[in-house]
Formats: C-alpha cells, sequence, structure tokens
C-alpha cells in the first residue's frame, strides 16, 4: 500500500503542519513515510505545499506526480 498527498495553500494556513501532524501519525503506526515541504521566500502569504507518502515497505522516490489525496 502506498498513498501519495498533497497538501496546498498559502503561507500561514498551516498547510506544513498538517502534512508533519499526517507524517508522524502514520510514524507513530509503524509506517514508512517521506515529507517534503516546498514553499517560497515570503514571510506570510507566498505559495505553500507538502507532500507526504505513507506506505507499509520502502518508499523508493518522495515526489507525488499523481497523488491520492489533493
Amino acid at each position: 500500500m502506498l498513498i501519495k498527498t498533497i497538501f496546498s495553500g498559502f503561507g500561514g494556513q498551516v498547510v506544513l503542519s498538517m502534512g508533519f501532524t499526517l507524517a508522524n501519525a502514520a510514524m507513530l503506526q509503524g509506517k514508512y513515510v517521506t515529507y517534503l515541504p516546498s514553499y517560497g521566500a515570503e514571510v506570510r502569504g507566498g505559495t505553500a505545499n507538502c507532500t507526504v507518502a505513507i506506505s507499509d515497505e520502502e518508499i523508493a522516490s518522495p515526489v507525488a506526480s499523481e497523488p491520492d489525496f489533493v
């Protein structure tokens, strides 16, 4: 089972924290997890994206070109 999720929004909307929380919850359940945050140089208001991949097996690539959830 491999699930890839993308959280997207603007800085200050807790986008990265949502992804981090999901990644931590999956780790506590013993899953393999990758967490890939992406954000602009702006302090607030810039774009913010976060990709989280969760799997029962090792994850080869954290990139989600076709995510299961957005």
